[in-house]
């Protein structure tokens, strides 16, 4: 089979590999994979590649149809369509270090092959409302969204939303909270990209290069209490900002890798800064429910085929992306 694989520490290091088909277990499940999306880790495992280490399978979220099934496998039938989750051991739960060391696209083979093959446990029904690249943007940015929303918190109508940037988790928020009844603000460097946020109903726009304090921004647009979540994708010197735009008793999401480091605590203690590690299967499973009955659709703004997926991460690197970028696996 096909496997894009990665061979060095930069994206002409991302090469197509000819592998042997993965043998499913008696409790697993083979996966011919029809697509997958890409994440801002998934770029920090080009660039922390350490020369001489083993070749492994890229990428985090996928989607596809389960081809062959063990014979104590009792979850899936073949011909199910699935994505497999990020943390296959997370079933469900609070967040536990213990059970987030496998991971796709790092510690276990990841969604950019032909084939995978996960444990039973490890995959969710996709939802019959989307097509496989709709479903294979949902495993990780998606979930991370819903989590910073629903699961460390519980997002209500009338909420203010404050979302950094228009990549995947932001705009999946966006979708998500504007489902919710809550009200959302959200920031960029582009008018163009602004207007397509508004065009997905956000509320309020930001761009932060012609506001640089756009902390103070958020407070003027909210009679001066600040927002009641911000989920900071960005960490490293966009925290503080995040930290003044909230009101006190509000939420930051640290989960912040763009900016090069961890969403660092802003230093108040009068706001929660829960540390979000995407989420469970049973929190994949409650947001897959919640997107069929809300009609969400997922936003994909260029697709790229398998053998492309070096030009693809470059492309994701670049942060011009609005949403999500694609994988088609034929």
């Amino acid at each position: 089979m096909r496997a894009m694989m990665i061979h060095g520490p930069d994206f002409d290091g991302v090469r197509l590999n000819e592998v042997p088909v993965p043998v499913p277990g008696p409790h697993e499940v083979r996966i011919r994979m029809r697509a997958a999306t890409l994440n801002y880790r998934d770029l920090t495992r080009v660039w922390l590649f350490k020369p001489g280490a083993a070749p492994f399978v890229l990428l985090s979220c996928g989607c596809g149809e389960v081809e062959a099934v063990g014979d104590a496998v009792t979850r899936f039938k073949v011909g199910d369509r699935v994505a497999p989750t990020f943390f296959p051991d997370w079933l469900g739960g609070p967040q536990d270090n213990a059970l987030l060391k496998r991971n796709l696209g790092n510690t276990v083979p990841g969604t950019a092959s032909e084939y995978m093959v996960v444990g039973e446990q490890a995959a969710v029904h996709a939802p019959a409302t989307l097509g496989d690249l709709e479903v294979a943007t949902l495993p990780c940015a998606a979930l991370t969204a819903w989590r910073s929303l629903f699961c460390v918190r519980a997002t209500r109508p009338g909420d203010v939303v404050l979302l950094l940037g228009t990549g995947g988790v932001s705009i999946a928020a966006l979708q998500l909270a504007k489902a919710a009844g809550a009200v959302t603000i959200i920031t960029s460097s582009s008018d163009a990209k602004l207007a397509r946020a508004r065009a997905l109903g956000a509320d309020l726009t930001i761009n932060y290069r012609t506001t640089p304090q756009w902390a103070q921004r958020v407070r003027e647009l909210t009679g001066g209490a600040g927002a009641d979540v911000v989920l900071d994708v960005a960490g490293g010197e966009t925290t503080a900002q995040a930290a003044e735009a909230l009101r006190s008793g509000g939420t930051m999401a640290n989960i912040g890798l763009v900016a090069g480091e961890r969403g660092k605590s802003s230093g108040r203690q009068d706001i929660d800064h829960p540390f979000i590690r995407v989420g469970s299967r049973a929190d994949f499973e409650n947001m897959n429910r919640a997107i069929v009955a809300n009609r969400i659709r997922p936003v994909i703004d260029e697709v790229f085929e398998l053998e492309e997926l070096g030009r693809a991460m470059k492309v994701l690197s670049e942060g011009r992306v609005f949403g999500k970028i694609g994988i088609r696996i034929r």
